[in-house]
């Protein structure tokens, strides 16, 4: 009986996990799984104060284009962690094309390749969304489309 209880109680929690809010706990994140382009699996740091994330081929190459005339540590410099969700690339094209681009790239890129990932971090068609981070806890969410913007909340 407690383990039919504690698969239910189990099954709830999986059931409720949606996405992320304004007060979510930053832990969640780490959940899932994250690496380098070169292969190395990362997790987001315990201090963060902005995470930018990028859904799509042209919001990735706008943060890789912006922090590519940025120094290497830039983004850890300003609290910032970069996160790319390619889940929807096929694997093909993001070993023979994707990875060798990105991993020329000096700035620290968190890949992503499940497809939760999406339905859980908050994003809009042709936006990068920003999650500012505040403690532990998501102080608030923004979607934006231009370098401008990408640096005004790096170094807010």
């Amino acid at each position: 009986m407690k383990k039919f209880l504690l698969a239910l109680c189990l099954s709830v929690m999986a059931l409720s996990a949606g996405e992320l809010v304004v007060g979510s706990p930053l832990g969640a994140l780490n959940e899932f799984k994250f690496e380098t382009p070169q292969g190395r699996e990362m997790k987001i740091s315990k201090k963060p104060k902005l995470i930018i994330v990028a859904f799509e081929k042209d919001t990735g190459a706008l943060v890789n284009e912006f922090l590519a005339t940025k120094e290497p540590f830039y983004l850890m410099k300003n609290g910032s962690t970069f996160i790319a969700d390619i889940h929807e690339m096929p694997t093909l094209v993001t070993n023979m094309f994707a990875l060798p681009k990105l991993k020329k790239y000096k700035h620290l890129i968190y890949l992503h390749y499940d497809e939760k990932f999406h339905k859980v971090v908050p994003n809009k068609k042709d936006k990068v969304t920003l999650l500012f981070i505040d403690g532990d806890k998501i102080k608030s969410i923004s979607y934006i489309s231009t370098k401008q913007e990408l640096q005004s909340a790096i170094e807010k």
